[in-house]
């Protein structure tokens, strides 16, 4: 699993010009608003991680329908940049309910803000306010970020042991993963390995996609992955599903690969004393719709040449250094597995005139909606080419497994070893 997701947050190729979130927010502090709507008095068990901030504004107990505004600051002082990071656990203080909620917040110096429901044990869970209730029990302004969330009891229902932990933003989208997902297509592709694929055993990497005929959901699945299955999800949640170990790993994956960049930014800056110059790999290469069509498994593809302005003239490219990558267009759309879970913006006018975009072959799957990348032939060989479409009926059912949360590039460093 270390190897497996160090290695994805290196893909930057369909990643690099998504824009990092929460840009200009205070990264100094965070607020929490809880509502206790129960009828039991909770005990507030506030902690900030090592050097991640202090509470300025905090209770160890709260009253049944009463509310309470947590506020955490930054330290002063220390080399390297911080933010706020910690948690509160919620508990009752009745002796006959042993459940406890704990809710995680972090607010880095680098990347973005997030917030979300750590655990939920019977007969406590923790839930995000309606826009009315915080009309209705806030305290007035708020610092962003800020995360407004409601305790509830309730001693009725049976006992089920620990339920899923659910992923929230910084701005309370809840987004619990759902105990089934139902997938409409499945596309099975192959990937040459190296130069001798055809002499050497077995010829082709396989990989495995599954899609939603809505595009809320898309899913891959690798033969060569030490895990069972990578989701993308509807609110552009990466989870990663171990059938073996019973686990979900949830992270925001072009999220983090967003602070990873950053942060090696920030260093290389330092380092260099100056800022580093702009990237201009966009003007090495050179991507043209050809015109040419074919009939691809039933689709219609269209051709786009790959323009390599450097030359290359190795046994796996042209001596024009050029090579054709093929698009067709399906019902369904894939955008998800080209943008690790992040989709199309919903304003395209601002990505549609960027001058980046021109020649950027990763673009051309999220300009034009349902495009799926089907083969790509360069020197007579083809390094990738889908062999099946299919509408199918796969359930991928994630009841019953552990979920481990990854807030951020700091916590996949923390856990680098499980």
């Amino acid at each position: 699993m270390k190897k497996t997701i160090l290695a994805l947050l290196i893909i930057l190729l369909f990643t690099r010009y998504l824009p990092l979130s929460a840009q200009g927010q205070n990264k100094d502090a965070y607020e929490i608003l809880v509502y206790n709507s129960s009828k039991f008095t909770i005990k507030c068990a506030p902690l900030c991680e090592k050097s991640e901030g202090v509470f300025v504004a905090f209770t160890s107990y709260l009253d049944a329908g009463k509310t309470f505004l947590f506020r955490v600051q930054k330290l002063a002082g220390g080399i390297l940049p911080r933010g706020v990071e910690g948690n509160i656990t919620f508990s009752l203080l009745n002796p006959n309910y042993s459940g406890a909620v704990q809710v995680h917040f972090n607010n880095p110096a680098v990347g973005s803000p997030t917030f979300e429901i750590a655990t939920s044990d019977w007969p406590i869970l923790i839930v995000p306010m309606t826009d009315p209730e915080v009309a209705t029990h806030g305290t007035g302004y708020f610092v962003d970020p800020a995360s407004y969330v409601k305790i509830i009891v309730d001693t009725s229902r049976s006992n089920g042991g620990n339920t899923n932990p659910l992923t929230v933003t910084s701005q309370s989208m809840l987004e619990p993963i759902p105990p089934v997902i139902n997938f409409d297509w499945k596309v099975t592709q192959r990937m040459r390995k190296n130069e001798d694929d055809d002499n050497d055993g077995k010829a082709y990497k396989m990989i495995t996609y599954l899609f939603t005929t809505s595009g809320d959901y898309a899913a891959v699945k690798r033969d060569d992955a030490s895990f069972s299955l990578t989701i993308y999800s509807k609110k552009g949640n990466t989870w990663i599903i171990d059938d073996e170990k019973k686990t979900i790993t949830v992270m925001n994956m072009s999220k983090t690969i967003g602070e990873g960049a950053a942060l090696g930014r920030e260093v290389a800056q330092s380092k260099k004393k100056a800022p580093l110059e702009k990237d201009r790999d966009d003007e090495k290469f050179t991507i043209s719709k050809t015109g040419k069509t074919k009939q691809y498994l039933g689709y219609t593809a269209e051709e786009y040449e790959f323009r390599n302005n450097s030359v290359l003239t190795t046994k796996n490219t042209s001596k024009t250094g050029t090579s054709s990558f093929w698009y067709a267009k399906v019902p369904f759309d894939p955008v998800k597995v080209y943008t690790m879970g992040a989709g199309r913006p919903a304003d395209m006018s601002k990505l549609q005139n960027d001058p980046r975009m021109k020649n950027n072959i990763t673009a051309i799957p999220i300009l034009n909606k349902n495009f799926l990348w089907v083969e790509t032939e360069a020197g007579g060989l083809k390094g990738m080419e889908v062999t099946e479409i299919k509408n199918v009926n796969t359930t991928i059912n994630t009841a019953g497994y552990q979920v481990k949360v990854m807030n951020s590039l700091k916590d996949m460093l923390k856990n680098r070893n499980n």
